[in-house]
C-alpha cells in the first residue's frame, strides 16, 4: 500500500491542502482570543464565515456534476484561494481581514467536492479515498505541530503566507487531476439508472447525521485547544501540538478501516463513529489539568475520525448515481461548513453558559443518541457490486 500512497495524486493534494488547514484553522480562534475577542463574538464570526462556505460548497458541487468543468474549477479555486491568503498575510484592519477570509472561504470550498466527485468514478476508488484521508491526516499533523509556536512567535500574517504557498502547491498537483487517463471508469448498469434519479431521503438522513458528527470535529479543532491552552494552562504550543499527535495517530486507523471497509457494513462503521464522538466529549470533560492526560484524551479522536472518514465517503457514492456525484459530494462537503455555522453557536452557548467541563458533557448527548438510534436502522454491505470501485 505504501507504493500506492506515494503514487496517489489524491494523497498528495490532500497532504498540502490539509497542511494549509492545519495552519490557519486552529490559529484563527487563538488569534481572536489573543486580541480579546470574546467566545460569543468569536463563535458568531466563525459561524458567519462558515455560512459562506456552506452555500458556496453546494453551488460548486452542482457545477462539478459535469466532468468537463472539473479541471477549470480546480484551477479557479486554487489560484484565487492562494492569492486571497497572500492578501491575508498583509497588515490589515480586523474588518478587512474578516472580509477577505470570507471571500477565500467562498472560493476554496469548491476544491474538495470537485476532487471527490472525480475520484468517486475511478476503478480503485476505495483505495484512493483511503489515501486521500491518510494524506489529510498527515498534512494536518505536520503543520499543527508548530502552528501554536508560529502564531505566538511570528503572528497570524506568517500563518497565511505559508498557507498561500501550500495552496499554490495544491494547484500544481491537482490541475491535471480531472483528466487523469490512468484511472478508467467502468460504469455499472445500476449507476446508469441512478444518473438522473433524485438524491434519496436516506442520503439526507445520512447528511443530518454527518452534521451532528461534525459538531465534534468543530469542538476538537476550535474549542478543545482553547480549553487546553487556557483552562488547563498548557499554552498555545502544547495545545496545538495535541492536534498534531492525534492527526498522526489517525493514519494507521484510517489504513486499518480502509481494509475493513471492503468486507464490513459501512453504515455500522459510520454509526460507531457517532458513538465514539460522544465518548470523546465525555473523556475531555473529565480530564484533570495534566498535559499528559490531555494528550491522551486528544489522541482518542483518532478512532473517531478514522471510523468516520472512510465510512462516510464510501456511503456518499453508494447512495447516489454517477450523474449526481458532484451534487452529492457538494452536500457532503457542505456539512462541514454548516456544522461550523451551527456548531460555534451551539457549542459556544453550552460552554459559555455552563463552563467547559459541563458544556462538553452536554455536547456528548447528540452524537451518542444519533449513533445508537441509527445503528442497525439501515444495512449497506461493504461488498456492493459497484464497478467504479466505490
Amino acid at each position: 500500500m505504501a507504493k500506492g500512497i506515494k503514487g496517489s495524486k489524491l494523497f498528495q493534494v490532500n497532504v498540502l491542502f490539509s497542511a494549509a488547514g492545519g495552519l490557519y484553522y486552529p490559529a484563527i480562534p487563538l488569534f481572536l482570543r489573543s486580541i480579546n475577542i470574546s467566545i460569543d463574538e468569536t463563535s458568531l464570526l466563525l459561524s458567519g464565515l462558515s455560512l459562506s462556505s456552506f452555500i458556496s460548497t453546494i453551488i460548486w458541487g452542482r457545477v462539478a456534476d459535469s466532468p468537463q468543468r472539473r479541471g477549470r474549477i480546480i484551477t479557479v479555486t486554487t489560484l484565487s484561494g492562494a492569492a486571497l491568503y497572500m492578501a491575508l498575510a498583509l497588515p490589515l484592519p480586523l474588518v478587512a481581514f474578516v472580509v477577505i477570509l470570507l471571500v477565500s472561504n467562498l472560493v476554496l470550498s469548491g476544491l474538495m467536492p470537485t476532487v471527490m466527485a472525480e475520484a468517486s468514478g475511478w476503478v480503485n476508488a476505495i483505495d484512493e479515498f483511503g489515501y486521500f484521508w491518510i494524506g489529510g491526516s498527515l498534512g494536518y499533523a505536520i503543520t499543527t505541530a508548530f502552528t501554536g509556536y508560529v502564531l505566538g512567535r511570528f503572528g497570524i500574517r506568517l500563518i497565511f503566507l505559508l498557507s498561500s504557498l501550500l495552496i499554490l502547491g495544491v494547484y500544481a498537483l491537482a490541475r491535471g487531476l480531472a483528466t487523469n487517463d490512468s484511472h478508467v471508469v467502468t460504469v455499472n448498469v445500476g449507476d446508469v439508472v441512478q444518473n438522473h434519479v433524485r438524491i434519496s431521503g436516506v442520503f439526507w438522513l445520512f447528511t443530518v447525521a454527518v452534521v451532528i458528527f461534525l459538531f465534534t470535529d468543530v469542538a476538537k479543532n476550535l474549542y478543545i485547544p482553547v480549553f487546553y491552552a487556557f483552562d488547563l494552562g498548557m499554552g498555545y504550543a502544547l495545545a496545538t501540538l495535541t492536534l498534531s499527535i492525534e492527526a498522526f495517530l489517525e493514519i494507521p486507523v484510517i489504513y486499518a478501516f480502509t481494509r475493513v471497509l471492503k468486507s464490513t457494513n459501512a453504515w455500522v462503521i459510520f454509526n460507531l463513529s457517532l458513538v465514539l464522538a460522544g465518548l470523546y466529549f465525555i473523556i475531555n470533560a473529565l480530564i484533570p489539568p495534566n498535559p499528559l492526560l490531555a494528550f491522551t484524551a486528544m489522541a482518542t479522536y483518532s478512532l473517531v475520525w478514522g471510523t468516520y472518514s472512510v465510512s462516510s465517503s464510501a456511503l456518499v457514492s453508494r447512495l447516489t448515481g454517477l450523474g449526481r456525484r458532484g451534487t452529492a459530494y457538494g452536500v457532503y462537503n457542505a456539512a462541514f461548513p454548516i456544522a461550523n455555522v451551527i456548531g460555534p453557536l451551539y457549542i459556544g452557548y453550552a460552554i459559555s453558559s455552563s463552563g467547559y467541563r459541563h458544556g462538553l458533557m452536554y455536547l456528548s448527548a447528540s452524537p451518542l443518541i444519533m449513533g445508537l438510534a441509527l445503528l442497525g436502522a439501515f444495512k449497506f454491505t461493504g461488498n456492493e457490486s459497484v464497478k467504479t470501485g466505490t
